[in-house]
């Protein structure tokens, strides 16, 4: 996700301060350490619909601003660049790729970004990795394999850097250029030569790449970067929606709440309430 934003912001030539916000408040809440537990703990894999929501969530927790189109888009981006990344490893194995997203993501980060927290999701995926046994390592190869095995959406990138076919399955590793091989989990945007929003086609050979990823993007403050601004405002609302609809039957010392099915972003926003701005 991060590769994708990154690229795209570069691209339609936001202004560097905007470019940071948005990168800040995403990345600080992708590794917001009550979310990090969350997914840390021991779960079945989660469903398609699940991780794309929480995708989406993560995506909209910034100033920028997705519609539905750009959103599907992304998912899109996010879920074919993985794919092709686990689909041709060879010498290398998933968990390398793993953590050169973390060592790749850090540095796309503001200075003023708290590094600590991808350090801190590191350590915690190193404690997780000692603990996984060869069985379970094999398995986890063959349950993501299967994950991403519906998935065949055509990528204009992977199709112009010669990494993809027309049906949108991926070339065999025996005939793609060594230096795209090397170290599989970097950034594959650092491989386009495409410099700038004019440089791409109107219409790409699969029509797939976010050509307006951003929308109206508002001022930002000097004196701080506004973390989770646009996520408090939902949380807000949330909130009382959930107040209007909460129902209670007092009888002596008896109270029944309802309980509501919540949604992944209602979620998301119970892990992050008590969360103080690191700046």
């Amino acid at each position: 996700m991060v590769y994708v934003i990154e690229q795209r912001l570069k691209m339609q030539n936001i202004s560097m301060d905007k470019s940071e916000t948005v990168l800040t408040e995403i990345a600080a809440v992708m590794f917001h350490p009550n979310l990090l537990e969350e997914l840390f703990l021991p779960q079945p894999v989660a469903p398609h619909a699940a991780i794309k929501q929480l995708i989406i969530d993560i995506s909209l927790s910034s100033i920028m601003k997705l519609d539905d189109v750009s959103l599907n888009k992304l998912w899109d981006l996010i879920t074919m660049i993985f794919k092709w990344q686990i689909t041709v490893t060879t010498n290398q194995n998933i968990l390398d790729i793993t953590r050169r997203h973390l060592k790749n993501v850090a540095t796309l980060m503001p200075s003023l970004f708290p590094k600590k927290l991808i350090k801190d999701a590191a350590n915690k995926f190193e404690i997780l990795v000692k603990k996984i046994t060869e069985q379970e390592f094999k398995a986890l190869n063959e349950t993501l394999l299967l994950w991403f095995s519906d998935y065949y959406t055509k990528i204009s990138v992977l199709l112009r850097l010669g990494l993809q076919n027309k049906d949108g399955s991926f070339k065999s590793p025996s005939i793609i250029n060594m230096k795209f091989l090397i170290n599989i989990g970097e950034n594959i945007y650092t491989h386009d030569n495409r410099k700038s929003i004019d440089d791409y086609e109107v219409n790409t050979a699969d029509d797939n790449e976010i050509s307006c990823l951003l929308g109206p993007i508002t001022a930002v403050s000097p004196s701080k970067l506004g973390m989770l601004r646009s996520l408090n405002t939902v949380q807000i609302k949330t909130v009382e929606k959930l107040e209007n609809k909460e129902t209670k039957l007092t009888n002596g010392d008896l109270t029944f709440v309802a309980e509501l099915p919540r949604t992944t972003q209602e979620d998301l926003l119970a892990m992050l309430e008590n969360y103080s701005t690191p700046y």
